[in-house]
């Protein structure tokens, strides 16, 4: 029999409100689960002190998006909870753009729009709430003396709260990775070092100096690209001139091995295709506007851009000696809070390149791939493994709104209405 002191507890608590939230509770509301989330009592924690200071962060770059525009609209249920967002302008004008790329500005604006049917959906479930001005410190894992029986989550914000729920997800945002190597030669030729993060942002041509000279480039992927056009945006006529280095080949995504064949693209004709959808270099190639820029400075349209392949530090140290400005597209990994066992003994997640591993249930895992008990990830800086998406060669993780909204979101859905369905049984 349950004990009656014990109190019914959350079923999740969600650590941030951003993009991967939004993401996880659009594939909630279309696999079911959502309002039985909300009748259970939700929580979800957000550092920033309103909705307000949200809009500036996320996804708002000045940037087009590498995902098309319709894939920001399919995930959405159209008899759901969000289903009113369809019918508003923002959505209509994203619908009327179809398979090509939309400014993220745009998406960042729907998105506020997505963020306050949240609101508004949470204040007709008294069990459940958003706290704003929240920043979790810490994550315990496992059994406490609380009310939650067996294993339970507890999250500690700033002044000591504690908040007690059956699991949690991670959806806390990504901070800019800089490499070692990198941070080190810039310091040691005394060049100004900066991240896509801060360049990408709307007011990121603010730190272009009139005489930057030389600029560097570091990366070879989409944010490389979206830097690259940005500063022809920028900066006009022959000057300054512009580097682009990269240590991998950079690769062009394809819609089929046929079609990489026809444009000359070397691949291997399994390890590079995706077995989900047949694409070629599905997560390392470049598609849409990235691609057609590199496709440009190849054939040489763009004559003070090169591209510098280089193969160790010493190299990218030599490449860089000289350069006015560095600007680097080298990824994000997730902002965690600590993470601790329930004898407060730190939990190290395991890593799947960059990104912080989680397992085909989207559930956090150590090195070994054994998941920790209640806490999940999503969102830009977690990698989901044995997911059969994407290329076999491909280390990292497979990102876009269609994965988070889509294959990710509804993993998590499935662990967790699975995960509650024992929890009942136990209680009764």
């Amino acid at each position: 029999m349950p004990d009656p002191a014990r109190q019914p507890v959350p079923p999740c608590q969600i650590i941030g409100f951003g993009p991967a939230a939004i993401s996880f509770l659009i594939a909630a509301d279309r696999t079911g689960l959502l309002p039985d989330l909300l009748r259970a009592g939700l929580i979800i924690h957000e550092a920033e002190p309103d909705v307000d200071a949200l809009l500036q962060r996320g996804i708002n770059y000045d940037i087009v998006s590498n995902s098309a525009a319709s894939d920001f609209l399919e995930g959405i249920r159209p008899d759901g909870a969000f289903a009113e967002a369809l019918d508003r302008p923002l959505a209509a004008l994203l619908r009327q753009t179809g398979d090509r790329p939309v400014p993220l500005q745009l998406v960042a604006a729907f998105e506020a729009e997505l963020r306050q049917d949240v609101l508004r959906l949470v204040r007709r479930f008294p069990q459940s709430r958003i706290r704003f001005g929240r920043r979790i410190l810490c994550l315990r894992s496992g059994p406490n003396d609380g009310p939650v029986e067996g294993p339970g989550i507890t999250a500690i914000d700033e002044d000591g709260t504690e908040t007690v729920s059956r699991r949690a997800l991670l959806a806390c945002g990504s901070i800019p990775v800089i490499p070692d190597a990198l941070a080190g030669a810039a310091a040691r030729h005394g060049v100004r070092l900066i991240h896509s993060e801060r360049f990408l942002r709307p007011a990121g041509a603010a730190t272009l100096p009139g005489d930057a000279g030389r600029i560097v480039v570091v990366g070879g992927s989409h944010s490389a690209f979206s830097i690259l056009h940005k500063l022809l945006e920028e900066t006009g006529g022959d000057r300054p001139a512009i580097d682009i280095l990269h240590r991998a080949p950079i690769r062009r995504m394809h819609l089929s091995a046929a079609a990489a064949r026809a444009a000359g693209e070397a691949f291997d004709p399994v390890a590079d295709v995706c077995p989900a959808s047949g694409r070629v270099f599905r997560f390392q190639g470049l598609y849409t506007r990235s691609r057609a820029l590199y496709e440009q400075v190849r054939a040489g349209l763009h004559a003070r851009v090169r591209l510098v392949e280089i193969a160790s530090d010493k190299a990218l140290d030599q490449a860089i000696a000289g350069a006015g400005l560095v600007i680097a597209g080298t990824g994000y990994r997730p902002r965690l809070p600590r993470l601790e066992d329930a004898g407060g003994r730190p939990l190290d997640p395991g890593t799947l390149t960059a990104n912080c591993a989680i397992d085909a249930r989207g559930r956090l895992c150590d090195g070994q791939g054994a998941p920790f008990d209640g806490l999940m990830g999503l969102g830009l800086g977690f990698g989901r493994r044995n997911t059969g998406i994407g290329e076999p060669s491909h280390a990292g993780a497979p990102v876009g709104i269609n994965i988070f909204q889509g294959a990710d979101g509804e993993a998590l859905c499935r662990h967790l209405a699975d995960q509650t369905t024992k929890d009942q049984r136990k209680a009764g």
